[in-house]
């Protein structure tokens, strides 16, 4: 009886959940928090400019474009614990292996492969979880999309502390032991317990890429991510080139950032929640309509707290399109398909979304010498577009000729 109440515990649903967002912690750590704690070890170490380190975030971004599609096909053909169990062991073992890196290349080939090997974890957590909670698809999302891009909160004053007492060596080598130890570890539990596995969702005709691309709910979503993303994750970087401009110095317009990233997480959380209760179509439109608000009043206030007042909502809109779009993909396309067209869903922001957003007002203020009001009012018009193409995301009749392959 003993060992029947001790096993019982791996097959409750909340251990399984905290196991899932152990898994999905440090992969999200190494891409949000790592390269941000790192960037001046690096420019040191390897003699580069700004311009080069920033140049980290589209490998990344890049890495993961190419993986999200491939990963959701593997997944249906391999147990999601040997996915995740994959994806956060080559994390960690490129974490280790950045640290005897001797060029800026060397470092560029690590961001590209932590973006690439995040998507063999981020995926299936995400199929894996909506299979476990059905009724709560939503709320189960927020919750690991809030993990996911919160831990950089949690481990970047970490990976400082072991900079400076540790080395930069050292610390690689330190954080890669604790990802395989923890993350590896809690990755051998994802598995959908025996009492669960005969609640089966009615078959759904799977679909094949071609399949995927000629429906225009797909097209719709796809443009979604590509406007709303390049528009959201533009303010990450335009935070500080707006407070400099401004005259603020760093210890006061880092105050725009963090409100972003506030709502940011707090967006996954409460969004996710709201989708479980209310089409996510009209939920993604709302939150797009008051980030585009956002960006339109920006270029009329210099006050420091009303433009960290409005990047909140761009952070809400940010956060809530991770988090919605999963069960928006789930409705729509059916379970079974989740994890190949969800992949290529997020091919548009891994390709895409780099260029429309960080690089193109880039180009931008270095044009006009500094116009913001273009920028802001461009993307202001990227979250109008998207607040229309999202109410278009519906599910419609899936091909006849399912695809078995």
């Amino acid at each position: 009886m003993g060992d029947d109440n001790g096993m019982s515990i791996f097959k409750n649903k909340k251990f399984l959940l905290t196991c899932g967002c152990m898994a999905i912690f440090f992969p999200g750590s190494f891409v949000f928090g790592f390269p941000g704690v790192m960037a001046v070890k690096w420019q040191l170490l390897f003699n580069v400019d700004r311009a080069q380190i920033g140049q980290l975030m589209f490998f990344i971004l890049i890495g993961t474009g190419f993986s999200m599609y491939l990963s959701g096909k593997l997944q249906e053909k391999i147990a999601p614990h040997w996915m995740i169990l994959a994806g956060i062991f080559f994390c960690a073992l490129f974490i280790g292996l950045a640290g005897y890196a001797t060029s800026i290349t060397h470092i560029f080939i690590w961001a590209f492969a932590e973006g690439f090997f995040c998507g063999f974890v981020y995926i299936p957590c995400l199929t894996f979880y909506q299979k476990l909670f059905p009724e709560n698809k939503g709320f189960v999302t927020g919750i690991l999309n809030l993990t996911f891009g919160g831990s950089s909160a949690v481990m970047a004053p970490v990976f400082s502390f072991l900079l400076v007492s540790k080395g930069y060596e050292s610390t690689c080598l330190i954080t890669m032991a604790l990802a395989l130890g923890t993350g590896m570890t809690c990755a051998l539990f994802i598995k959908i317990p025996e009492s669960t596995k005969e609640k089966k969702p009615a078959p759904t005709p799977r679909l094949s890429l071609v399949q995927t691309i000629s429906l225009k709910s797909f097209r719709y979503l796809w443009c979604v991510w590509a406007l709303a993303g390049a528009a959201g994750i533009s303010m990450i970087m335009l935070s500080s080139s707006l407070g400099q401009a401004l005259g603020y110095d760093v210890t006061q317009y880092v105050m725009i950032l963090t409100c972003f990233n506030v709502l940011n997480g707090i967006g996954r959380l409460l969004c996710g929640r709201l989708a479980d209760y209310f089409p996510k179509q009209k939920i993604l439109m709302i939150v797009f309509l008051l980030a585009s608000t956002a960006y339109f009043l920006m270029p009329f206030f210099k006050d420091l707290y009303i433009l960290s007042f409005l990047a909140c909502f761009i952070g809400l809109a940010f956060g809530a399109m991770f988090t919605v779009s999963a069960p928006l993909v789930t409705e729509c396309f059916g379970l079974e398909n989740f994890g190949r067209v969800f992949g290529l869903v997020f091919t548009a922001y891994g390709f895409l979304a780099g260029f429309l957003g960080p690089w193109f007002s880039g180009i931008v203020l270095d044009t006009t010498k500094g116009n913001f009001t273009i920028v802001f009012t461009g993307f202001a018009f990227f979250y109008l577009i998207s607040a229309f193409l999202i109410l278009d995301v519906k599910k419609k009749q899936t091909p006849l000729i399912p695809n078995h392959k």
